[in-house]
């Protein structure tokens, strides 16, 4: 490989607004254009995140194949891969894992890397079955926590020498919080001025329970008489029906939904709390280092992947996944750091010194560079 440049083709379903193609945009804006060139294949469709790429040496392919089962999207993609001759394809998460694999092999590619981003995937039993199957095809597996490599080895016996661990890192200066103007964006979400605000980012699937924050704000009103509020950052999904649900329970008027935004760093500052409620594995979450890195005190569900970033009472709160005892403890605990200015601080604080010192984007970035040209050898 000396001389030349590693060709890395990524293959995703989509860019759409999420953290695992937020990570990916990261990496290919992020890698010496001197040491690699980059090709994202999208296989329905680009997304929002696709007008992030800025890479010099990036290429992006939209195939706007057809959704469900698509038998002939592996010769479709095998014949797009024999064209690119990448020296690595790498896959992420199991449609793109399937169909990438499948059509790497057609095609002769050297090196195929199936990337596991968290286990919502691969709850079924058929799911967890084609997930190893394509993982046993791939000369490696890549994963974002060492929750999910856990997982992964013992429970779907990915083979555990095939496994690695690469964990998602932030753009730190990105998020801070310098000169930001929270009054002028709160007034932009329709938010009171003496309202406590409780924020998420994230898509509306049903693993993400954003619901539960709706639960949180029926029993809890208000805090020391200042109204409680929620605003919630995403799009796609049930966004619908969770809009519906908001109207149904009577609280348009305390939760806001202003969708998908592309200067997401510059809304974290806003959030009193910020809240990610998933009931199952997150991977590394982009999204609670953003929110360290932007100052933040965060309040997380006690989930793998969750656990090697917040240490409960430490860094950060952590609360049960999922039943009665979930949203009782996300009652308690919100109403009591918002009742504790320096509790809160004193969160924020050590999540932001946390972050900083494990979780850059350079890091990262410097992580998938070797990660490349060794699997490339």
């Amino acid at each position: 490989m000396a001389g030349r440049r590693l060709h890395i083709c990524h293959v995703m379903m989509t860019l759409g607004g999420g953290g695992m193609e937020n990570g990916l945009v990261n990496v290919v804006n992020g890698l010496d254009p001197a040491r690699f060139r980059s090709t994202v294949v999208c296989l329905h469709e680009l997304g929002l995140l696709a007008e992030r790429i800025s890479g010099p040496a990036v290429t992006v392919i939209d195939l706007a194949h057809r959704k469900g089962l698509a038998p002939d999207l592996v010769f479709r993609l095998a014949r797009v891969l024999r064209r690119l001759r990448p020296d690595v394809v790498h896959t992420r998460n199991y449609g793109a894992n399937f169909y990438g694999t499948l059509a790497g092999r057609l095609a002769r590619v050297p090196v195929i890397v199936n990337g596991e981003h968290g286990m919502v995937q691969l709850v079924g039993r058929r799911q967890q079955w084609v997930g190893r199957a394509i993982a046993l095809m791939a000369d490696q597996v890549l994963c974002v926590s060492p929750g999910l490599r856990d997982f992964l080895v013992a429970r779907l016996r990915y083979p555990a020498r095939k496994v690695e661990v690469i964990v998602n890192g932030v753009d730190l200066f990105r998020f801070e919080a310098r000169g930001a103007d929270t009054a002028a964006r709160r007034r932009e979400l329709g938010i009171p001025a003496d309202a406590w605000l409780v924020g998420s980012v994230g898509r509306f699937y049903p693993f993400k329970d954003h619901a539960s924050i709706l639960g949180l704000l029926e029993r809890v009103p208000a805090v020391d008489g200042r109204p409680l509020h929620a605003c919630i950052i995403g799009a796609g999904g049930l966004e619908d029906e969770f809009r519906r649900d908001v109207k149904d329970r009577g609280l348009a008027d305390r939760v806001h939904l202003p969708g998908f935004l592309q200067d997401i760093h510059a809304y974290y500052p806003v959030f009193d709390v910020f809240m990610l409620l998933s009931t199952d594995n997150e991977g590394t979450s982009n999204v609670i280092l953003e929110a360290m890195a932007a100052g933040r005190p965060v309040l997380a569900t006690e989930i793998p992947g969750n656990g090697h970033l917040i240490r409960h009472g430490e860094n950060g709160i952590l609360v049960p996944p999922k039943g009665q005892d979930k949203l009782a403890a996300l009652v308690r605990e919100t109403a009591s750091l918002l009742a504790d200015d320096a509790r809160r601080s004193e969160l924020a604080r050590r999540g932001y010194e946390f972050v900083h010192e494990r979780f850059s984007l350079s890091g990262m970035i410097d992580r998938y560079a070797d990660f490349y040209a060794g699997a490339a050898r």
